[in-house]
């Protein structure tokens, strides 16, 4: 079975399309095999009401906190709560498009236990650039992270990630950080396991939406990336 985990914040304006379009996906690609794991982060809005609703017709499962703890924390409680394998998690806005997910589970019948699609190899297609300073400060943060965890990925947070059920449990039981930094941790947690990782070419497009605040993100990523080592320095990741 293949377990498709979406992490949900706030999302009642477009929720309820997107999980029509991946229950539509997932009927053609995987029919009678698959289930929608909606993860929700303390939504104030009536994002939980519309996953309930959405529940009735299609293979969702519910699981959330009462209160906002961050996105990693929302993944990994999606991820650690599926029954499936693989298990892929897309973010709610459909940013990398359904289609896409047929190449990350390839990659993983081909022998990888991670697959992450990237936006930042020659082959990718970018539909809707974001703002370029968001592009700069992104290219900033992977070089920052590649250097402070002895690294060499392209893209650490494009929201579209595909793990070998062995290989979800293996990391996510060992995932600490809530927030910012947990794509970064969730890779540094997969080489450290020897575990291995292909990056992918991905069709993208920017949801200009964001509600991201760019100088606190900045500030709380750098943080985070110095927290992934002293826990690794710790043994805090064993």
């Amino acid at each position: 079975m293949l377990s498709v985990v979406i992490p949900v914040y706030n999302e009642e304006s477009g929720l309820r399309d997107a999980l029509a379009a991946v229950g539509r996906h997932l009927a053609r690609l995987r029919p009678g095999d698959h289930e929608i794991v909606v993860s929700d982060d303390g939504s104030r809005d009536g994002s939980a009401a519309i996953a309930a609703e959405m529940a009735r017709t299609l293979p969702i499962r519910r699981v959330g906190s009462a209160t906002n703890q961050g996105k990693g924390a929302a993944v990994r409680r999606g991820i650690l709560a599926a029954a499936g394998d693989p298990i892929l998690f897309s973010d709610a806005d459909l940013s990398t498009p359904l289609e896409e997910m047929e190449r990350l589970l390839a990659a993983l019948d081909a022998g990888a236990d991670v697959a992450v699609g990237t936006r930042k190899h020659a082959q990718a297609r970018i539909e809707r650039w974001q703002p370029w300073h968001r592009v700069q400060l992104g290219l900033a943060y992977t070089r920052l992270a590649n250097g402070l965890l002895g690294l060499a990925f392209s893209d650490f947070t494009c929201g579209f990630k595909a793990f070998r059920r062995a290989a979800a449990q293996a990391i996510f039981t060992r995932q600490r950080l809530d927030r910012w930094s947990f794509d970064a941790e969730t890779l540094f947690l997969a080489r450290r396991l020897g575990l291995r990782v292909d990056e992918l070419p991905v069709r993208w497009a920017d949801r200009p939406q964001s509600r991201v605040r760019v100088g606190s993100a900045i500030v709380k990523s750098f943080l985070e990336l110095l927290q992934i080592r002293r826990n690794a320095a710790r043994g805090l990741y064993r």
